[in-house]
């Protein structure tokens, strides 16, 4: 007779369940990008409000006043920079020279005939080669848009802004254009004044 063997008893083991895989952290990039996260506050986490926000009307004004006001200390400061050097070729001292401009009574008007036609061609070349001066440049303000650059007339208006604004005595216009909240020499001379930011 033929007997088969009989099964040894296996052991018993505990059913485990199989291994969970936990799902990896989300990083910061996929919380912003994962349109179905609910709990997450764009403008919040980001401090982003909205697009860009042009300068218009007095804040634009008030940025091209400060920039004037970058503008004249450049000025001020090449206006020393030249009597410095002036002074070195006459063999002259530098203060000497100045209380002898300021103590005769022609020459004081000859020193502000001399810082306007500088600021004039400062004003022109700068605008004319770079589109705008360094205090349009610090404060983020170009003078027309990028295509009116690059017309033919563009150096001849910037020419016409600059000579209105210095004839009407340099304060006139800024002033006007701050309470208005206009761009009153770009009105006048066809170019206006635009803000990056």
């Amino acid at each position: 007779m033929i007997t088969q063997p009989t099964p040894h008893p296996q052991p018993e083991t505990p059913s485990t369940p199989p291994l969970k895989r936990e799902a990896p952290k989300s990083s910061y990039g996929e919380k912003i990008f994962n349109r179905s996260n609910e709990s997450l506050d764009f403008d919040q986490q980001t401090g982003f409000i909205g697009g860009p926000t042009k300068r218009k009307g007095f804040r634009l004004a008030m940025w091209s006043f400060l920039a004037s006001f970058i503008d004249l200390l450049v000025l001020i400061s090449m206006t020393c920079v030249f009597l410095i050097v002036f002074s070195s070729v006459v063999k002259a001292s530098a203060s000497g020279l100045v209380l002898d401009i300021f103590r005769s009574h022609g020459r004081e008007m000859l020193f502000a005939e001399v810082f306007f036609v500088a600021g004039w061609l400062y004003m022109v070349s700068i605008r004319g080669l770079m589109g705008s001066t360094l205090g349009e440049w610090a404060c983020d303000l170009r003078l027309g848009q990028p295509h009116e650059r690059l017309q033919s007339g563009y150096v001849i208006k910037v020419a016409l802004r600059s000579t209105v604004i210095l004839l009407t005595g340099i304060v006139t216009l800024p002033v006007l254009s701050l309470l208005l909240g206009r761009d009153v020499p770009g009105i006048v001379s066809g170019l206006r004044l635009f803000s990056l930011k």
